[in-house]
């Protein structure tokens, strides 16, 4: 049995009044599932294991962040020692995409190959430009003298995503290897 992967959806930035409430920066398109959610889980930064299930009180929004109410966390000093701390949901968990969307830990580790059959190189990070993604591609040897190989992600580049078969084909652009 694999182990649980754990994808971060907020992050514990600091404490709001004297009740015990905590201001999470979410980490998630979907911060509206804070609401709906009964529990949080915990993580302690660079650990595998919760820190604890936390029952959710209740929530709002708060300028750029969320506000919520653990139960049993009802000073600013048991507060304050959740700052810095993760919340987590297994992959169960997620909110559904709509298809053809899919999440950035779902990219990771996949190959990429050209339309000519070309095995180009790994995915190893996403970066979020705002107008359109950009996979960042660690190359296989030989293919370019480029450390990494930046795809953009758009219609006519990116032609199919299937992580069950844990390939991403591409047509690449003119220059993109030199």
């Amino acid at each position: 049995m694999k182990p649980t992967e754990w994808i971060v959806i907020g992050e514990i930035v600091g404490t709001q009044g004297n009740r015990g409430e905590i201001k999470v920066v979410p980490h998630t398109e979907f911060p509206d599932r804070f609401f709906k959610m009964e529990s949080v889980r915990l993580f302690q930064e660079n650990k595998d294991t919760p820190y604890g299930v936390f029952p959710l009180e209740g929530g709002r929004y708060h300028k750029e962040t969320l506000i919520l109410k653990l139960e049993g966390v009802d000073s600013i000093s048991e507060a304050e020692k959740l700052r810095g701390m993760l919340l987590k949901v297994n992959e169960d968990e997620l909110m559904p995409l709509p298809p053809g969307r899919h999440y950035i830990f779902q990219l990771i580790g996949l190959e990429c190959i050209t339309t000519t059959g070309q095995k180009l190189g790994t995915i190893t990070d996403v970066l979020q430009t705002g107008a359109n993604d950009v996979y960042v591609v660690r190359p296989n040897p030989g293919v370019t003298e480029l450390r990494e190989v930046l795809i953009p992600v758009i219609p006519h580049v990116v032609l199919d995503i299937n992580p069950a078969e844990g390939v991403v084909l591409v047509e690449l652009l003119d220059g993109l290897l030199d």
